[in-house]
């Protein structure tokens, strides 16, 4: 229920289907670098089985031990160490669904370069379930990195912290995370307390680490306050505590929102964000994943304010490439789709609803356009 927040009001709920107890690790061949695990099973507990042999999955969520991976494939979120390793889609290579008939369908195997079902697998990433109930997943592993370094350098104003991250982004070094934090979540990740600050993190072997962690620090240094480096736990600490900014629990006085952006436009479309919650009088949690050219903001309002987080929805939507209400109040939903405008190919969509699910009994209208 970690991400029950997302998604349209339901036009109506019948039953309440809980994989919590399909949570078994079906298949794990550690030598070939793959593994298959039933839907329920938690993201903290995948990466602990993972972690005995020296492996892991990068998936990053805000509550990993309640988080499963069914529900995070569904829901497709992604933090920012898509960057350096690929999203949960680029690391499926097999899948099993239930349609609302109770037949059972497959994509994929558990051979690394199986391309058999790839469209399914790709068909079912974010869909939020309205297709079909996901049962299983096939993943190709990755090593455990022997070291991780974070550099951290604090900046006075957004123009020189996004300058600072996009020199990086755009260079030859290659960290696996670029992140940016306004003041408030910087505070929420324990940082010490700057307007703007730029995280970036590496990952490797230890001596690979530490050459990439100084060269990064030299790169970002123009027009900063002051930088300093964490190690491996304190890394892994840190980098926990942000994920915070891909919560989406229902809410009952706050909205949070995830703005796609091309990063070159990112001191606009940030500073965009920054005078809505001015100008609405909201408290507002900003973090830019300036790698995936992504933004997520959290305002809160007070009880009596809450068409204040209506407005600035409405301002806001349009703003960049895309936009969707992560979560928000039931009051802020209602009449609206949280995921903005149509898509383009909105109708294939409409097309595969109706052949996958012709009595719409998954997910009514929750999905994208109500479907």
């Amino acid at each position: 229920g970690t991400l029950m927040g997302m998604g349209n009001l339901p036009e109506a709920a019948d039953i309440a289907l809980d994989l919590t107890r399909l949570n078994e690790v079906v298949v794990y061949e550690p030598d070939d670098l793959t593994i298959a695990v039933q839907a329920g099973c938690r993201i903290g507990d995948l990466d602990a089985i993972l972690a005995e042999h020296g492996q892991m999955l990068p998936f990053e969520v805000a509550c990993p031990a309640e988080a499963t991976v069914g529900g995070l494939y569904a829901a497709a979120i992604s933090g920012p160490r898509r960057f350096g390793h690929g999203s949960m889609r680029d690391l499926v290579i097999g899948i099993t669904c239930m349609s609302p008939s109770g037949e059972l369908a497959r994509g994929g195997g558990m051979v690394v370069k199986n391309v058999s079902g790839y469209d399914m697998m790709r068909l079912h990433y974010g869909a939020l379930g309205s297709l079909g109930v996901i049962v299983q997943l096939n993943f190709k592993v990755l090593p455990r990195p022997t070291a991780q370094r974070t550099v951290v350098v604090l900046f006075a104003d957004l123009e020189n912290a996004v300058r600072a991250a996009l020199a990086v982004r755009e260079s030859q070094l290659t960290p696996t995370a670029i992140t940016i934090l306004d003041e408030t979540a910087a505070r929420s990740a324990g940082l010490d307390v700057a307007p703007w600050t730029v995280l970036m993190r590496a990952e490797g072997p230890a001596e690979a680490a530490a050459q990439q962690t100084k060269r990064l620090r030299e790169s970002a240094l123009v027009g900063s306050i002051e930088s300093e480096v964490l190690e491996d736990a304190a890394t892994e600490a840190l980098w926990a505590t942000t994920n915070a900014s891909l919560a989406a629990a229902p809410e009952e006085s706050a909205i949070n929102m995830r703005i796609g952006m091309p990063a070159t436009r990112a001191s606009e479309i940030v500073q965009a964000v920054c005078d809505v919650s001015s100008e609405r009088l909201l408290r507002r949690a900003i973090s830019v994943d300036i790698g995936n050219g992504l933004l997520f903001a959290r305002f809160d309002a007070d009880y009596d304010h809450l068409p204040e987080l209506q407005l600035a929805w409405d301002a806001l939507r349009g703003i960049g490439s895309h936009a969707s209400l992560l979560t928000a109040p039931p009051s802020v939903k209602q009449g609206i789709d949280v995921y903005g405008s149509e898509p383009e190919g909105f109708g294939l969509m409409s097309a595969l609803k109706q052949q996958f699910d012709p009595r719409r009994t998954l997910n009514r209208g929750r999905f994208i356009g109500h479907l």
